[in-house]
């Protein structure tokens, strides 16, 4: 019973947390940037992740690798990538999107997954990347 519960619990998770990227996604996409949209993207690491964005933002790529493999379920981490991923096309921070690069390409060789998808969020960050130095 406890199983259950803890599957149904990391299933809402990731419902909720998938609800939250596909706003920031639209926006993203959309080109609209509004003044609390820095903010809003904030909150999540704190909402998702129960730490706030200035504690990712300060962790480097090796550390934030062991911060998912010790405190985050497996599930998590693609979500984690992905905030990642999008704040930093957001805010225009290279490091925060070097991190999601990294994180992508750790939970691919962690999990031994790798969508088409994730590639397609690679290359996004890479030609990012390229285009910002």
């Amino acid at each position: 019973m406890g199983i259950r519960v803890e599957k149904d619990t990391i299933l809402n998770w990731i419902n909720e947390m998938g609800k939250f990227l596909r706003l920031i996604v639209e926006k993203w996409e959309s080109g609209i940037s509004t003044s609390g949209e820095d903010e809003e993207v904030a909150a999540g690491y704190q909402t998702y992740f129960g730490k706030d964005r200035h504690y990712f933002q300060s962790l480097d790529l090796a550390a934030l690798k062991a911060y998912a493999d010790e405190t985050l379920q497996v599930e998590q981490v693609r979500p984690l990538a992905l905030l990642h991923m999008y704040d930093g096309f957001i805010s225009g921070d290279g490091s925060l999107l070097e991190k999601a690069k990294g994180l992508l390409e750790h939970h691919a060789a962690s999990t031994g997954s790798f969508s088409f998808e994730d590639f397609d969020h690679l290359a996004k960050i890479d030609a990012a990347l390229k285009q910002g130095s």
